[in-house]
């Protein structure tokens, strides 16, 4: 059964430019032909009698307004009515922007990962596309909230509070031994039971000036005003959750976050609501998305590769980031799904720089600092606490002979001892040398140059060629089926250029034969006068 076929004709006088164009479309219907779509659509709108338009139709009508940078509702709506190329698809059928926002949400936010992977496994089947290698990247893009209406979680306050409540129940003869923070529903039992045991009326409590109450009524008045803030402070925390500090009173998904560009002053000094939007880009198409409430990449990178694997059944043989990917759980994770490690620790830019070069080896048989101490592991004590729980204590000593001492106690007090300490996750300087001479090797360049150009590019298009720079709907989900819009929109596109192409490269930049494996700049020695 054919699902995504023009049935009807225009009765127009066309140009050649109409005419491409018309293909161009027959050829975007063929692919969601392909893609079975069509099939799923079907089991989705099982309730056909209740719709009064063809919903493959008005699918293909969405995914190619957003191609031509129309996102807007309205947009669509007007475009059904009056441009040529959405009547062609439509078949004459126009819509209200109201049935196409329900057709968004019904049919295509609850299956927005299905829908993206079937067509975008389309496209790479259809141009036969390599996409082993992956590139990773990803921009915080503005929320549609009210910029001024955030609230930070009140961690703070809540345990100043909880101090309060504790001494004010010591003055009336209950003792909490439970060091947790205290609960609300706690409070309140507690209240219940003094107001039980004092014989307190708190209906009738007078109020006003020259009242004066017992000192039960006092307590009772104080423990209730505890207990509303109390609630009011659990209700943030439990909005913000675990993994974030704020959110904002109109879109509560959304984080306080400092933006590159604000969409209102284009400058980027103050907080704004937004997302961090998460791309996994290859062979120039957008394979992945991912929609965050976190302000910085680090746990983003595991969350995208199991979307990753969820939908494309295999994890990507290599995957190149940059350095805010680069902690020990991501490169843990590469290797136990065995992929290749092609990204960025977080002191790349001074290794490669020379500013802050590599200070310590990490061997087999232990750690060696650029003056080839060998390391001693110490206990900690109290002036060197232990930051990780894999990390150790090392002490290197003969500092005041180094040559290498104006780099390595550039940033400690005492440069003038003899020696110094060090925690070293030796597990993670051993995975970060093995980025290292991945990313320094004419294979590491060659992924480098194309994550610049095919990552950065995508986010370049998006947000510069479609102005795509502050979200439009509200709530996790909705920014996650709007994303997917653009993201798919943005993957169109290409297919309309690779139709057109007459060589299709999966590598924008390969490299040449006599390419070296890069080296980063050893450090000087300075001898002490």
């Amino acid at each position: 059964m054919s699902y995504f076929t023009i049935k009807k004709t225009i009765f127009l006088v066309y140009s050649n430019e109409v005419l491409e164009e018309f293909n161009k479309i027959d050829k975007f219907m063929l692919l969601l032909e392909k893609s079975n779509i069509g099939k799923f659509l079907e089991k989705v709108c099982s309730n056909k009698n209740n719709i009064k338009y063809s919903p493959y139709n008005l699918f293909a009508t969405v995914i190619y307004c957003f191609s031509k940078f129309k996102s807007s509702l309205r947009e669509i709506e007007r475009l059904c009515k009056f441009d040529l190329r959405v009547m062609y698809i439509m078949e004459h059928q126009t819509l209200d922007y109201s049935q196409i926002c329900i057709f968004i949400n019904k049919y295509i936010l609850p299956y927005q990962y299905e829908i993206f992977t079937m067509i975008t496994k389309t496209i790479i089947d259809w141009f036969n596309l390599d996409i082993s290698d992956q590139y990773l990247d990803g921009t915080k893009i503005q929320a549609n909230a009210n910029k001024y209406k955030f609230v930070w979680k009140p961690t703070t306050y809540h345990n100043k509070l909880d101090l309060k409540i504790r001494e004010l129940l010591l003055n009336i003869n209950i003792e909490v031994t439970d060091k947790e923070l205290i609960k609300s529903y706690k409070l309140n039992q507690l209240i219940k039971e003094y107001v039980l045991g004092e014989n307190i009326d708190v209906n009738n409590i007078p109020s006003g000036k020259g009242k004066r109450l017992t000192k039960e009524q006092r307590m009772y008045k104080k423990l209730y005003q505890y207990l509303i803030k109390l609630l009011e402070y659990e209700e943030k925390e439990r909005i913000c959750g675990d993994n974030r500090n704020s959110y904002y009173k109109t879109d509560k998904d959304a984080t306080a976050m400092v933006l590159k560009e604000d969409y209102y002053s284009r400058s980027s000094h103050d907080f704004h609501a937004g997302y961090n939007i998460q791309f996994l880009v290859s062979a120039g198409l957008i394979t992945m998305y991912g929609v965050f409430q976190d302000r910085t990449d680090h746990y983003t990178f595991i969350p995208m590769n199991d979307l990753y694997y969820k939908y494309y059944d295999e994890y990507p043989k290599n995957e190149c980031a940059d350095s805010g990917y680069g902690i020990h759980i991501n490169y843990k994770y590469m290797r136990e799904h065995d992929i290749g490690n092609y990204v960025k620790f977080q002191s790349w830019e001074g290794e490669s720089s020379g500013k802050r070069p590599q200070l310590f080896y990490t061997f087999d048989d232990g750690v060696m600092c650029l003056n080839t101490c060998i390391g001693e592991i110490i206990p900690f004590n109290k002036y060197h606490h232990q930051r990780n729980k894999e990390g150790k204590l090392y002490k290197f000593t003969g500092c005041n002979e180094c040559n290498y001492s104006y780099i390595c106690k550039k940033n400690l007090k005492n440069k003038d001892l003899d020696y110094r300490f060090y925690e070293i996750v030796k597990d993670y300087e051993l995975l970060k040398e093995e980025a290292r001479n991945n990313l320094l090797s004419p294979e590491g360049i060659e992924i480098r140059i194309n994550r610049s150009i095919q990552v950065e590019g995508s986010f370049g298009q998006i947000k510069q060629n479609m102005q795509y720079i502050r979200i439009r709907r509200r709530g996790l989900e909705k920014t996650g089926c709007e994303v997917m819009l653009v993201s798919l929109g943005r993957n169109i596109r290409k297919f309309f250029t690779l139709l057109e192409s007459k060589e299709i490269k999966s590598k924008y930049w390969e490299k040449s034969k006599n390419l070296k494996t890069e080296k980063f700049p050893f450090p000087k020695q300075k001898k002490k006068m």
